[in-house]
């Protein structure tokens, strides 16, 4: 975990932002106000087994059947293979990569044992609180410049080809991953995190809504207020499918909460 100091930001994208979208509207200025701590990287395969091992926990794919959502690179598109969970995604992973194939509840249910078995606060971080240490105190849509982004974060680059789809864009340089990278195996941003964009999406805690009009401003999750819907909930970050406008730390999406893909898990944050 690594502690972060109260500040105040920028959320959102200005409209001249490249490759932005309206639910990323209007910018505006929102405050941390307290002190908290976030994972250095996303929960990895091997954390989330020790969960599973000590709860006997049934992730919601392996639970209704239906399994989870991947890659087929036959076909090119995404397709929910009742074989697929977070322990056989279809793409080769160790303890060290990052979970996948986990719906929010299940993100919900690992951070509720965390807490149950250390004492402290654990939970999903707010969306706010994400988009202000994902721009570690820059004001570009990436704290990284764009020419170094196989640098910093695990997308779609050119050793994508193998698997792509035509409609896909790929940066124009070589990250060396098709799938998940290892946590931590990019530089760090600026707060001493890995992974903020790219490599997998991760699920924050709240409900989604189609721009931020009316959002609140104190860092706090926009839940049921003005219209949320929480049957879907917002992810952030991009993945290793991603293209370089999806890489932003503006960029917002909603997956429903009882779903799973094998391009989305999360991280952690702890209140002090």
């Amino acid at each position: 975990m690594v502690a972060i100091r109260p500040g105040r930001f920028l959320m959102g994208s200005p409209e001249d932002e490249k490759g932005r979208f309206n639910s990323e509207s209007p910018q505006h200025a929102a405050t941390i106000p307290n002190p908290f701590a976030i994972s250095r990287c996303e929960i990895t395969v091997g954390q989330f087994k020790q969960f599973v091992q000590e709860t006997n926990h049934r992730t919601a794919v392996e639970e209704n059947g239906k399994g989870c959502f991947v890659w087929n690179v036959d076909q090119k598109t995404y397709e929910q293979q009742p074989e697929r969970n977070w322990k056989s995604p279809g793409f080769a992973q160790n303890d060290d990569h990052p979970v996948v194939c986990v719906s929010w509840g299940d993100a919900k249910a690992y951070v509720k044992w965390l807490s149950h078995r250390t004492g402290a606060v654990y939970r999903l971080p707010t969306e706010a609180e994400w988009e202000y240490v994902a721009r570690a105190g820059t004001k570009t849509a990436r704290f990284y410049q764009d020419d170094k982004q196989c640098d910093y974060a695990n997308g779609a680059g050119q050793e994508t080809k193998s698997i792509a789809s035509s409609d896909w864009t790929l940066a124009e340089c070589s990250d060396g991953h098709v799938y998940t990278a290892p946590v931590a195996s990019f530089s760090e941003n600026q707060f001493g995190l890995f992974d903020l964009l790219g490599n997998v999406w991760e699920w924050v805690e709240d409900c989604w809504h189609e721009n931020y009009q009316g959002a609140p401003t104190d860092g706090s999750a926009w839940k049921e207020a003005n219209g949320g819907d929480c049957d879907r909930r917002v992810v952030r970050g991009g993945s290793w499918d991603g293209s370089p406008q999806d890489l932003r730390s503006a960029f917002r999406f909603r997956i429903y909460t009882d779903v799973a893909y094998g391009i989305l898990g999360f991280r952690i944050a702890r209140a002090f």
